[in-house]
């Protein structure tokens, strides 16, 4: 008898199981995309996008940096607080200067093009993009290590130490906390 008892319960509560299943099956109901509550449009299902490479993306960020000279002509050598909008670091450096130093410093060292921290529709001036603040923030305590820490520093070659964004960076936009085992000995700097 009692089995009998353990037995009913047992399928009694697979039903009621089976049954809230269900029910909630009907409430979460799967949707595509496309009919979504509110009318979101489908993405375009396909491959994914591949990044450019690192040549073709020195090759656009040359041609974007190109472009933005030729805006220049005549007015190359004013200060870059003067030329462009909401200059906030580097004013006084000439505005031809200001552009090579984006493209090397911010462009190479961080291995992205000039939407990296300016948004698409060339509006420079904007602050609009996180990047852009995170690379100004960057700028000052590039600032800082210069001359709190490197600057001491009395046995170095240079005489004129600075850090650059290459130095952490190395051509990638985010850091890597982890690093290749060498192949071959690595070269020994020479000193004398």
């Amino acid at each position: 008898m009692r089995s009998w008892v353990v037995m009913s319960v047992v399928v009694i509560g697979s039903a009621v199981a089976c049954a809230r299943g269900a029910k909630e099956g009907a409430v979460q109901e799967v949707r595509p995309v496309a009919s979504a509550p509110g009318g979101a449009a489908a993405r375009p299902q396909g491959p994914r996008r591949v990044p450019p490479t690192p040549m073709k993306l020195d090759t656009l960020r040359r041609e974007a940096v190109a472009e933005l000279m030729a805006t220049l002509v005549g007015r190359e050598n004013e200060p870059a607080g003067t030329v462009f909008k909401n200059v906030k670091l580097h004013k006084t450096m000439p505005a031809k200067e200001f552009v090579t130093m984006m493209d090397e410093q911010f462009g190479r060292g961080l291995g992205v093009n000039c939407t990296g921290c300016h948004m698409d529709n060339k509006d420079y001036a904007s602050d609009a993009r996180k990047d852009k603040i995170i690379a100004m923030q960057m700028v000052k305590m590039q600032r800082d290590i210069d001359a709190k820490y490197i600057a001491k520093v009395k046995e170095l070659d240079d005489p004129r130490p600075k850090t650059t964004c290459v130095m952490c960076h190395r051509g990638a936009g985010h850091l890597t906390t982890d690093m290749e085992v060498p192949t071959a000995p690595v070269p020994q700097r020479k000193r004398g």
